[in-house]
């Protein structure tokens, strides 16, 4: 009598870790996949009316109360650094805020109250859980998508601490 090569155990072992394998890869991808890539698996928050000390999306630049200076000049985006470690940037040949980091200061707070120093629990109670998780650059980010405004308002995270606030047109590729 002749063995089979894989019996019905084998065979169940070798799909089990096949299985097992391909989940893992895709929640490392996900994990570590663009900002966008997570906008389907989250409900919408309204963030329309959002801002970041005391500037919003799609406000001029000549707006600001303070004069902004041109940081670094790539490709797509102007950026411009802001004396309260703030940074905005605008699409090249428009005046119009597209995003805003917030690094450090901590007067620069969202409408909800949250600044650099929060903590995570703070996120969760002014914005609910309708969030994703990514991570980028060593730091764990908890995002939040208005998908009706085409915003994005994404907590970077250290030892469970804000460390880094940025808000965003959805379109904004980093």
């Amino acid at each position: 009598m002749r063995k089979k090569p894989f019996s019905n155990g084998w065979l169940f072992i070798i799909i089990f870790i096949t299985v097992g394998l391909s989940y893992g890869i895709y929640h490392i991808y996900l994990y570590n996949a663009p900002r966008q890539s997570h906008y389907s698996r989250v409900s919408s928050s309204n963030l329309e009316q959002e801002r970041l000390g005391g500037i919003q999306l799609l406000q001029s630049l000549e707006s600001l109360t303070q004069a902004p200076k041109p940081r670094d000049d790539i490709e797509r985006y102007q950026y411009y650094h802001l004396d309260n470690e703030t940074t905005v940037a605008t699409a090249r040949g428009d005046d119009k805020i597209i995003l805003i980091s917030v690094y450090s200061d901590l007067k620069m707070s969202t409408a909800r109250g949250i600044h650099v120093g929060s903590s995570t629990d703070d996120v969760i109670e002014a914005y609910g859980t309708s969030y994703y998780k990514r991570g980028e650059q060593g730091a764990e980010i908890i995002g939040y998508v208005d998908k009706i405004n085409h915003r994005n308002l994404e907590f970077w995270l250290q030892d469970q601490k804000v460390n880094m606030i940025r808000y965003s047109v959805d379109s904004v590729v980093m």
